[in-house]
């Protein structure tokens, strides 16, 4: 059966990023022929840029940032949290794209005899990314730390000599690893803790308070059910010198019954897909604004925004003087 023409663009996600080879269009590609074209009936944007303002199709905003969807400027959107808004909003969190991470997770504790498992050092984490967080990430440290030094080996608080080069790698060397998010909202749950499940390790995380919505609790430390970052240490101290306990939670399933939520497959994004591909175009749009709709919080603007803005409004005064 000959595959319906679909025709996309993809609008600010950068200078590195390849409109033909991405998750989006590989999903598209196993139900449609999506061509890539300037004179596209629907785009895809995200954060990088202003162009997606000009463009009058219809618009599917994707995100792998904590930022909830602004429904005045897209048709659709696809994020991290728990919305419902009719057939407008999908929830698919960016870690699902990490296919890799993603299969080495599921098979986690598979790979090596117990012995090996029991056999390494405490806990490591790698973080970069030291702006932007409420200060818990930094009392975990400290609190952990002082039970038994954490390996830290990104750019933040590193005491293993430097960057590490791989960070699975790195990580696959000790029994936990502290995962703690940039920012921090329900639903908004990143590769992070996918990646330490992948290293055979068990996540001790930070973040999304409804994170085992999505992972099994039984295999990880979840900081958000402990009253105190003592009791959360007290059950680290246990997980760690009890050989049955933590062997439990490195041979648990990453998702209950060891399936991953229907919601969360690819196929429940390309049926989110094709109910905006499926109707003629003129019937897909949602947004109310013929018009660009532009929502400018100018107190928390950087630079380069507010000269993006200015470029965008600049060009189109100069459109509506030539067209006069």
């Amino acid at each position: 059966m000959e595959k319906k023409t679909i025709k996309i663009d993809f609008l600010d996600f950068g200078p590195d990023f390849d409109k033909e080879n991405n998750f989006l269009i590989q999903l598209l590609r196993q139900k449609y022929n999506p061509v890539i074209t300037p004179k596209a009936d629907y785009a895809f944007y995200t954060l990088g840029g202003q162009t997606h303002h000009d463009f009058n199709g219809i618009r599917i905003f994707w995100t792998g940032e904590n930022v909830i969807p602004n429904f005045n400027c897209c048709d659709y959107a696809i994020g991290f949290h728990h919305i419902t808004f009719e057939d407008r909003y999908h929830r698919y969190p960016l870690w699902l794209t990490y296919q890799n991470a993603l299969q080495k997770a599921m098979h986690k504790g598979e790979r090596h005899s117990d012995k090996v498992l029991l056999n390494r050092g405490f806990c490591a984490t790698v973080i970069s990314n030291a702006k932007q967080t409420d200060g818990m990430r930094e009392r975990i440290f400290d609190t952990l730390s002082a039970y038994q030094p954490v390996a830290s080996g990104g750019k933040w608080r590193n005491n293993v000599g430097g960057r590490v080069a791989d960070k699975l790698v790195f990580q696959r060397q000790y029994k936990f690893t502290l995962t703690c998010e940039n920012t921090y909202a329900p639903g908004y749950t990143t590769e992070k803790i996918l990646e330490a499940f992948a290293s055979d390790t068990v996540p001790i995380y930070y973040g999304d308070p409804r994170v085992v919505e999505d992972f099994n609790p039984e295999a990880f430390i979840n900081v958000h059910r402990f009253k105190s970052l003592d009791d959360l240490c007290h059950y680290v101290q246990k997980a760690n010198t009890n050989d049955d306990l933590y062997l439990k939670m490195i041979r648990a399933p990453i998702f209950k019954n060891g399936v991953l939520p229907k919601h969360l497959t690819e196929k429940a994004l390309l049926d989110f897909l094709s109910g905006i591909f499926e109707v003629p175009v003129s019937e897909a749009r949602r947004r109310f604004y013929a018009k660009p709709y532009q929502d400018i919080d100018l107190n928390n603007m950087k630079i380069r925004d507010i000269k993006a803005v200015f470029k965008t409004f600049a060009r189109k005064g100069w459109r509506k003087l030539f067209r006069s």
